[in-house]
């Protein structure tokens, strides 16, 4: 008899994200444990400061990210985000408060889901104009679901002028981008 077939290998986005000291230190925590294991990295955004949005007052996040491959669907991808976070020393106390790691998964290639835990494409990419212009540098191709345009499309569509460089990204073999 043979055995049940796993996961698929899929492609998914993944968003990291830190502002508690020290920053640099947990994205690079993050991104080790993400990809320990059966994940592979394809390609990585630079990473960059942004001001949290809808928070209480905070430091600046640093954030990055992540176009990855691997054995997983869509909540595979955020069990294994939540447990980077947890590695990290996340404590969910305040709502959108400070976090030593965040990661989202963001996209999962051909992957829609609506649930309190796990909504996909994440509903903060329209919202967040560095998030646009990651994915849409990462997969310019792909397609939120009801939408004619491509992610690039849409990030030209969105952001205007500010999308006339597409974000730089760095193959798996480059080394991390401080910042």
């Amino acid at each position: 008899m043979a055995e049940p077939a796993g996961p698929a290998n899929t492609l998914a986005v993944l968003g990291l994200g830190s502002n508690l000291p020290v920053r640099q230190r947990w994205l690079d925590l993050g991104l080790e444990i993400l990809l320990a294991g059966p994940s592979t990295l394809l390609l990585a955004t630079p990473r960059w400061n942004t001001i949290p949005r809808g928070a209480p007052p905070q430091p600046d996040y640093l954030n990055q990210l992540l176009l990855v491959r691997g054995p997983r669907d869509g909540w595979g991808w955020l069990e294994l985000a939540q447990r980077a976070e947890l590695a990290a020393g996340r404590r969910r106390l305040v709502s959108k408060g400070p976090r030593t790691l965040d990661v989202d998964v963001l996209l999962v290639e051909g992957l829609t889901c609506s649930s309190p835990k796990l909504r996909l494409p994440h509903p903060a990419i329209l919202d967040r104009p560095h998030l646009l212009a990651g994915v849409a540098a990462l997969v310019p191709d792909w397609k939120l679901e009801g939408s004619p345009l491509t992610l690039a499309e849409l990030a030209r569509a969105r952001l205007g002028g500010s999308w006339r460089q597409p974000v730089p990204l760095r193959g798996a073999g480059d080394p991390p981008t401080r910042g």
